[in-house]
């Protein structure tokens, strides 16, 4: 039986489906990822088996994600993500919920976890007055925009975006008047941060307009994805697409909306005990982390450990 041990050449190939699959674990659709162009992620398969992807650069500059409590908002999180860091971006994680991501705690300095509420509103001024600083250096370079010098794509997930508002509007009260802020930080990165690389992922229960920060914030998220939704979610997010798509029951399924078309979509599962490894294995990731911890003595133990091997 030594022949059976010979190698497989259809390991790792993206399953085709002529319907739903039950599942699309990331084991499933290693080629669909590698086939990318370097600013898109994937976000799952529609109903013919295709592949559906957000582009970071074009289209969908930000991502908008709306569910209730325990329907899937950090699994759709930790898919775009891990996805994310292994290509070699830097994470910011604004969870005031502490723990949607413990996946992402040991991953510094590729990801940086904000928690408190002071936390996650300096975290929101310091990326919006970073974005101010790209901008300023897109306006003095001579080149194409797409070619500037402003640093490593970063990818802000804004979990329980909701709760986090109130607790950020609570706070810019005891702030000196006039006074950049968290909200100030947050439109900054949504209206004018496609262009420098810096792209909101926000999640919320209902994602309204006084949760998102006004409707034409909301209008700067390019996709939206709606996971469990009701008629007043369909309404507020996706009216531009259309009558209402049912919500999906099945687990993992969600609708997508781009550009006034919405489809039913099995989102891409990476399961949060494997998400760790996707990242440390990968070389681009890697390399981020030694450019960011500019020595190895200053890699974090995991690091050294992953880059070691």
């Amino acid at each position: 039986m030594e022949w059976f041990n010979a190698p497989n050449p259809y390991i790792g190939l993206s399953a085709q489906h002529s319907e739903f699959p039950s599942i699309l674990p990331i084991s499933e659709a290693t080629d669909w990822i590698a086939d990318l162009k370097e600013s898109e992620v994937l976000l799952g398969v529609d109903g013919k088996g295709r592949p559906l992807t957000a582009d970071f650069d074009s289209e969908s500059p930000h991502i908008l994600v709306s569910a209730p409590t325990g329907a899937g908002k950090s699994s759709v999180a930790r898919s775009v993500a891990v996805q994310r860091l292994m290509k070699g971006d830097m994470v910011v994680v604004l969870d005031i919920k502490r723990h949607s991501h413990r996946w992402a705690r040991n991953l510094a300095p590729n990801v940086v976890y904000a928690k408190d509420p002071q936390d996650i509103g300096g975290a929101l001024v310091r990326l919006g007055m970073e974005v101010r600083r790209r901008n300023q250096v897109v306006d003095d370079w001579e080149g194409p925009v797409e070619t500037a010098p402003v640093g490593q794509r970063i990818i802000v997930l804004y979990e329980e975006q909701n709760a986090t508002q109130e607790e950020l509007k609570e706070l810019d009260k005891r702030l000196p008047k006039g006074s950049y802020n968290a909200r100030q930080g947050h439109q900054d990165i949504v209206f004018m941060g496609r262009a420098v690389k810096v792209h909101m992922v926000s999640f919320a229960q209902l994602a309204s307009r006084r949760a998102s920060g006004g409707a034409e914030v909301i209008e700067n998220y390019g996709t939206k994805i709606l996971i469990n939704h009701s008629v007043t979610a369909w309404k507020w997010l996706a009216a531009d697409c259309g009558p209402m798509l049912p919500s999906p029951e099945e687990p993992g399924r969600c609708v997508v909306t781009q550009g006034g078309k919405a489809r039913t979509v099995q989102a891409l599962w990476i399961p949060e005990q494997d998400a760790e490894r996707h990242v440390l294995d990968a070389p681009l990731a890697q390399r981020r982390a030694r450019q960011l911890s500019g020595t190895r003595t200053n890699l974090p133990p995991v690091w050294r450990e992953a880059i070691g091997r």
